[in-house]
């Protein structure tokens, strides 16, 4: 016969044995099991203070992500944290939110072409003529800057206007329709509109006191504009951030915060540290299309530096320049007397102990957007405590007899030297 094979579903199971738990140690097990989450959580917690604290030291502050729009993009803080009476973490939070709401207010106060609830700015200013408009204070303080020192490329806003979009071109050929040095019609338009913004009659604005004022515009400068399709009389464009790097580093210095320093992309660097410690900045020499490290300027204390080029150096310069495949470089750096761009030099560095980044910058517009260079101007700061750095044929020319320049590029042939003016 053949075995039979039993289904082994119909196997029965093997009885399950039941092991009865002891309660001889339950009241032990509990406290231990309640020990080690204790354990588990103060050391959750030590590892959690431990991320969120922050070392004595050199730090990048920056602006909060929880921000609205600001110029944090714009700008470096750097600041060396536990110098002060409260701790690193606490002096990093309390920098963190200052810093934060500043540069929100600065992007809202010098805006020219968004308007924000509750903000005067030159958006509100430009949109009405005719009315007088109470301003933030340090935007009536820069109006007042720009009166000072009779400059009114602020009165270019239509030129900036067609600049800035030239500047967003991707390809040459899209460039012919905002670039004047190929549009015989738009270069008469620049001219025009020079005409109207060197001319007080034309359009002015009027500083009432108390942070008050009105923007004055003839009915011929109206109805050109309305013909032409501009919209924008002031705009500060690319002198903005001198005037925002003030802001900001005068707010950090007025609640006591002096170790450190914030700069912009574009060349405006304020250092609030009133310590003997070295500093050093970077001077550069274009020499047709190739850039060279020059020199390093040494220097401490606090200092206003600015550094104007008519080249671009980042991605972010973008905004400011635009290369032509031919080498050709069209600038932000208009000329009041017919809308063009135009700079004397290549690249000019002015600094002062005693004056902020917008006072340097308003004192060097004059000689470095200019046809020539007027290399005598330079000395006529110093009395002022201005000082200046320039480049020529491989020769490194300052007026400063405190300053040391170090680390002075040589290699193969090329080496340059240093000469202070006497």
């Amino acid at each position: 016969m053949g075995r039979t094979i039993k289904n082994q579903n119909t196997r029965r199971p093997k009885p399950v044995e039941k092991i009865q738990l002891s309660e001889k140690h339950i009241h032990l097990r509990v406290f231990l099991v309640i020990l080690l989450l204790a354990v588990a959580a103060v050391s959750f917690t030590y590892a959690l203070t431990s991320y969120l604290k922050e070392e004595t030291g050199w730090k990048v502050i920056k602006v909060s992500s929880a921000a609205k729009a600001n110029v944090g993009d714009e700008f470096t803080f750097q600041y060396e944290l536990g110098g002060g009476e409260t701790s690193a973490t606490a002096e990093y939070k309390a920098l963190t939110i200052l810093y934060s709401d500043a540069a929100v207010k600065a992007y809202e106060i010098f805006s020219a072409d968004e308007s924000f609830e509750d903000v005067v700015n030159l958006y509100e200013l430009n949109q009405h003529p005719g009315e007088v408009l109470t301003v933030e204070e340090p935007l009536y303080q820069a109006l007042e800057l720009l009166e000072t020192y009779g400059n009114r490329n602020l009165y270019l806003g239509p030129v900036y206007e067609e600049m800035y979009n030239l500047f967003q071109c991707k390809e040459d050929y899209e460039t012919a329709s905002f670039d004047p040095e190929q549009n015989e019609v738009l270069r008469e338009e620049f001219a025009v509109i020079a005409d109207f913004a060197a001319d007080p009659e034309a359009v002015d604005l009027k500083l009432l006191g108390e942070n008050q004022v009105r923007l004055e515009v003839s009915e011929e400068y109206q109805n050109w504009m309305a013909e032409n399709g501009y919209e924008t009389y002031l705009d500060f464009y690319w002198m903005k951030n001198a005037f925002i790097v003030d802001y900001l580093a005068d707010l950090m210095i007025e609640n006591g915060y002096i170790r450190g320093a914030i700069s912009s992309y574009d060349g405006f660097n304020r250092n609030l540290d009133e310590r003997e410690q070295s500093y050093s900045f970077n001077i550069l020499d274009r020499v047709g299309q190739d850039i060279y490290p020059a020199a390093v300027m040494e220097y401490n204390g606090p200092e206003s530096i600015v550094y104007l080029r008519n080249y671009p150096v980042s991605d972010q310069d973008q905004a400011h320049y635009y290369k032509m495949k031919s080498g050709e470089i069209r600038t932000a750096y208009i000329d009041g007397k017919d809308g063009l761009s135009r700079t004397a030099r290549n690249d000019l560095v002015a600094y002062s102990s005693g004056k902020g980044c917008a006072e340097v910058l308003l004192t060097m517009i004059p000689v470095y957007i200019s046809d020539s260079f007027d290399a005598s101007a330079l000395e006529k700061w110093t009395a002022d405590g201005i000082y200046s750095i320039y480049c020529e044929n491989r020769v490194i020319h300052y007026n400063d007899e405190k300053l040391t320049l170090k680390q002075l590029y040589q290699k193969d042939d090329l080496v340059y030297t240093a000469v202070l003016a006497e």
